[in-house]
């Protein structure tokens, strides 16, 4: 088997406090959200999954050569944080960093309102490519909450987009990811060949209780594996796609190791078969 027929991820459901002012967002930090980061940079020291990902609003700027050092030959989505009243998504790649000023936002983020709808072909055609990072010759984009929400219907079923894609990624600090979800099923009944990680958190929202956790995966699945998923206690809903989804309200992170679309066999008589995904963890925070 080649090296390259497996992306692992790891995904890292952070549980957190967000408040706000009249311009911007900012994440409280504190000993408890430390002591998660470092459990999470210890996990990823560990495995090594070729892309990591932490939640929107959780970058933290003192841990910078960190995350700069995790992504050796890699790619680690650190968050985001507020620059200049924008949104902005934190992605280190071989080492390099790389901002990305959110195109999206929600009525409840300050900065709905100083920036204007595009729309989505005109963002296609305009930001995508700043959203766009490789990793073992497989391309992903990185998509900020309301980003996937607008934009990954169309990146999914863009001829041109869509080829040597391995997977749509966001992060999110979300009160409704159900919405999210009944988008990625749309996504999913159309293109059967892409992963969708969807990384949200769990946390309170000035004082009060907003992003409940319940990260998920979708994509290429062979059915055996979605039965030994579920008997390790994983969630894995009877959608065809659906591969696994985190708890509701608890801080957890997610590791797994995932076949590129093309090398993937649905039926275990077949001499191509691969088990898909494998590796796969769930644990605590």
């Amino acid at each position: 088997m080649r090296v390259d027929d497996y992306l692992s991820v790891g995904m890292f459901q952070l549980k957190v406090s967000l408040d706000c002012n009249s311009t911007e967002e900012y994440l409280i930090e504190t000993e408890e959200v430390d002591r998660q980061l470092e459990k999470a940079f210890g996990i990823i020291e560990k495995q090594k999954p070729d892309i990591s990902l932490f939640p929107e609003m959780t970058y933290c700027k003192r841990y910078e050569t960190r995350y700069r050092q995790l992504s050796d030959k890699r790619i680690l989505v650190a968050g985001s944080y507020y620059k200049e009243k924008i949104n902005t998504t934190v992605v280190f790649s071989n080492g390099k960093k790389y901002e990305i000023a959110k195109g999206y936002a929600s009525g409840a983020e300050p900065m709905a309102r100083i920036i204007s709808y595009d729309e989505p072909q005109e963002f296609l055609s305009k930001e995508i490519k700043k959203h766009e990072f490789w990793v073992k010759g497989k391309k992903v984009y990185l998509l900020n909450c309301m980003e996937y929400y607008h934009i990954a219907y169309y990146l999914a079923r863009n001829e041109n987009l869509k080829d040597k894609l391995f997977g749509i990624f966001a992060i999110c600090s979300n009160s409704n990811t159900k919405v999210f979800e009944q988008e990625t099923i749309c996504i999913h009944n159309h293109n059967e060949s892409l992963y969708t990680f969807v990384l949200n958190c769990v946390g309170t929202y000035k004082g009060e209780d907003y992003a409940d956790g319940r990260s998920y995966l979708y994509g290429p699945v062979s059915g055996h594996e979605k039965e030994w998923l579920r008997k390790e206690k994983i969630e894995s809903k009877e959608n065809v796609s659906h591969i696994l989804s985190l708890a509701k309200d608890e801080p957890q992170y997610m590791y797994g190791e995932f076949l590129i679309p093309e090398r993937l066999s649905r039926y275990g008589r077949s001499d191509q078969y691969r088990n898909n995904p494998r590796q796969i963890k769930v644990g605590k925070l």
